[in-house]
């Protein structure tokens, strides 16, 4: 199944050093709010986005979210692709493509889009479900601001628990002292297990 990581050595640029790194020019918006409040948030979000705008990322946690959020937003018409896991492999790359080629601006997914995919039409990506981990996070908003992008692109994360807020403290200090994430140096080493 390397299939999905075959276009990553095309669209890292960056150095080694850098790849722990936030982009400096990508704003993190970090919105807290109860569970209940995130999807009229979601809904607001997106339908006050001009349609010029660039492409959306909407990030789930889990492959049974990305569905019940999209019935959610096919119900408000909001036009959408889906991308998870439990979808065959030839069907996730249809489905990449035609939001590659701008067909559809907006991605519902899990973090299967988040490695290794060319995203440079992407200007803001949506944590509507916060990442478990700080390597997560860091892939997730590495999907804007990418090499041949035309805007510089925005990640806004809704903050629900209480074991994100850890998280984001460490996201923000990260960002505002323009350091690496804390514990992320190993993030290049081959695990033990062969990735």
């Amino acid at each position: 199944t390397l299939a999905k990581f075959t276009d990553v050595d095309r669209f890292v640029s960056l150095s080694t050093q850098n790849l722990h790194r936030l982009p400096p020019h990508v704003q993190q918006k970090f919105v807290r709010l109860k569970g209940r409040d995130k999807l009229p948030e979601l809904l607001q979000l997106l339908k006050e986005r001009p349609s010029s705008s660039g492409a959306v990322l909407i990030f789930c946690n889990t492959a049974s979210t990305v569905n019940w959020l999209g019935y959610i937003l096919d119900d408000h018409k909001i036009k959408h692709l889906r991308l998870q896991g439990q979808m065959s492999a030839p069907a996730r790359a249809g489905i990449f493509a035609s939001f590659q080629k701008g067909d559809v601006s907006v991605l519902v997914c899990t973090d299967l889009a988040s490695r290794g995919l060319d995203t440079s039409s992407v200007q803001l990506v949506v944590n509507y479900d916060f990442p478990d981990t700080l390597q997560d996070y860091l892939h997730r908003a590495g999907r804007v601001g990418r090499v041949g992008s035309t805007a510089p692109g925005a990640v806004v994360s809704f903050v629900t628990h209480r074991w994100d807020v850890d998280l984001v403290r460490k996201i923000e200090t990260a960002a505002r002292k323009r350091t690496g994430l804390p514990g992320m140096d190993s993030i290049n080493k081959p695990s033990p297990k062969g990735g």
